[in-house]
């Protein structure tokens, strides 16, 4: 996503990011977190749960990049978040509220503590993405407009969901 797709700048799009997913659950039933869509088939409640998880994996990454900085490599590899990983972590059952207070809690220390260092957002961190793959830089704010990106990419899932099953968003 282009610097000018985000107005407000990386950091307070990726801090929007828990008001985005309560504003696409808004008025849900707690029987509608189970409807199924979007294009990767994950229920609302398994996708709110993905995207806490990924923004708790964010937020590891740019403590690293924080810490360390350039040389610091993040392996990544072994997130895979499939319906049988789903499965496994109880996405499927477990409520979203703890989720969703925790993702607004990373981002707001995380947020802090970029804030506060004038270098932070130029900060790189090495990543592998795959067992064998070539490692590769990605900045702190790359991180920020990548999981800005992946969250809205979701969120167009849920709303797709929501309106394929009569649930549309108010407003």
């Amino acid at each position: 996503m282009s610097e000018s797709a985000l107005p407000e700048g990386a950091l307070l799009a990726w801090r929007a990011i828990p008001a985005n997913i309560e504003k696409a659950i808004a008025g849900l039933a707690e029987n509608d977190l189970e409807l199924r869509g979007g294009s990767d088939g994950l229920s609302i409640r398994e996708t709110v749960h993905h995207l806490a998880e990924a923004g708790l994996i964010a937020s590891n990454i740019i403590l690293a990049a924080l810490a360390r900085g350039g040389g610091t490599v993040f392996d990544w590899s072994w997130v895979y978040p499939n319906a049988a990983w789903n499965q496994r972590m109880g996405y499927a059952a477990a409520p979203i509220e703890p989720a969703l207070r925790t993702l607004r809690a990373l981002c707001e220390h995380v947020g802090g503590l970029i804030e506060r260092r004038p270098d932070a957002l130029q900060q790189e961190v090495r990543l592998l993405d795959a067992p064998g793959a070539a490692l590769y830089a990605r900045s702190v704010e790359g991180v920020l407009k990548q999981e800005v990106e992946h969250a809205a990419e979701h969120l167009r899932g849920v709303a797709e969901t929501r309106k394929a099953n009569g649930r549309w968003l108010a407003g």
